[in-house]
C-alpha cells in the first residue's frame, strides 16, 4: 500500500483524521493516491499561472519532488509517476510500516 498510516507528517495525519471524520471509514491507498493526483494538478495549475491546458501539461511534466501523502512524487515526460514503494504488514488488523524503497535507480522506470 502507498498510504503509510504511521507517517508522522502533519499532512498525512490530518488527511487520516479528516477523511475518517467525513466518510466514517478509514482511508485507503486509493483515496490517498487520488488526493495526491488532484493536489499535483492544483500545484501544476498554480505553477502554470493559467488554466490553459498546454500550460498545465507543461507544468505537470516539470513536477519534481512533490511531497504528497504517499511520499515524494516526480513525474516523467511520458507520464509515469515516480514514487517510493512502501511495504507494510498487518498487525492487529491494522496496516503498519515495514519498509520503503526510494532509491531512484530502482523506482524510476526506463525512459526508452
Amino acid at each position: 500500500t502507498n498510504l503509510d498510516r504511521d507517517d508522522p507528517r502533519p499532512v498525512v495525519q490530518n488527511f487520516l483524521k479528516n477523511y475518517k471524520a467525513a466518510y466514517k471509514i478509514d482511508p485507503d491507498m486509493v483515496g490517498a493516491s487520488s488526493y495526491d493526483a488532484f493536489m499535483i494538478l492544483v500545484n501544476a495549475i498554480g505553477r502554470a499561472g493559467s488554466t490553459n491546458a498546454k500550460a498545465i501539461v507543461t507544468a505537470l511534466k516539470e513536477t519534481k519532488d512533490y511531497n504528497g501523502l504517499t511520499g515524494k512524487l516526480s513525474k516523467f515526460i511520458k507520464g509515469e509517476i515516480v514514487k517510493p514503494v512502501q511495504f507494510q504488514v498487518v498487525k492487529g488488523g491494522v496496516f503498519r510500516r515495514h519498509g520503503v524503497v526510494d532509491d531512484p535507480e530502482i523506482i524510476t522506470p526506463p525512459v526508452n
